[in-house]
């Protein structure tokens, strides 16, 4: 008996789908978060630089050298980051977990949202519209198809355009009588990418308060992360 064939797994991330507007929010929201981290470092910061000029000051008004005023200065600003690292830990990873469950939140958006093409070929799924669609459609021509596809992008007609998209699919490439991708970007295309654009600015506010945190913690720049950040951005 033969083997049966393996079965091929299906790539679904188990997140809820989030609609356009819902996207758009939680960026908004992750912005605000991420904003109020970096306010919350740089009150630390602030308290860890004053403890450490308030360590340098002490020795200049008891004359000392400059140079032990700077010893001290340093090795008050090591202890007080210590300290404060230490007693900050909570806080900061709330913020931290906050951003990166938005960003997790979005996986199976963010698949479902890949391309145009995608986007509109979900559109009227399952409804007496777009089998009314698909059925008048079959057996059209060349010429009339495009004429269709023309008449779909001027009236925004996206019921239209995901029937158009299912026809053609199953053509052979070289006699499709208009490029579904362009069909799709003219009637999708802009929600597409604002939908993209509120993903990637999630997902790099978390990553910015990562980087922040690390650097802060570690009190020096990581130039690594920071390459990998700025790689991101220009991605964004």
């Amino acid at each position: 008996m033969a083997d049966p064939a393996p079965s091929l797994p299906l790539n679904i991330p188990d997140k809820p789908i989030l609609a356009t507007a819902q996207v758009i929010d939680l960026a908004e929201v992750a912005a605000r978060r991420a904003e109020k981290f970096g306010a919350l470092i740089d009150t630390l910061e602030a308290g860890v630089s004053k403890r450490a000029a308030d360590a340098a000051e002490s020795l200049a008004r008891a004359g000392f050298d400059p140079k032990d005023q700077t010893a001290a200065r340093d090795k008050a600003a090591a202890v007080a980051r210590r300290e404060v690292v230490a007693n900050s830990s909570d806080a900061r990873w709330a913020h931290l977990k906050e951003l990166s469950a938005a960003a997790d939140s979005l996986a199976t958006t963010a698949q479902l949202w890949a391309n145009p093409v995608t986007v509109l070929s979900r559109s009227g799924l399952g409804t007496p519209e777009r089998t009314a669609y698909m059925q008048q459609l079959e057996g059209s021509g060349v010429v009339e198809l495009r004429n269709m596809a023309a008449f779909a992008v001027a009236s925004g007609n996206k019921v239209l355009g995901a029937a158009l998209v299912s026809v053609v699919d199953r053509m052979p490439a070289r006699s499709r009588p208009f490029s579904a991708q362009d069909l799709a970007d003219r009637l999708v295309g802009e929600e597409t990418r604002k939908v993209q654009d509120a993903i990637a600015a999630v997902k790099l506010a978390a990553q910015r308060a990562i980087v922040r945190n690390r650097e802060w913690e570690a009190g020096k720049v990581r130039p690594l992360d920071r390459v990998k950040l700025a790689l991101n951005t220009t991605k964004e």
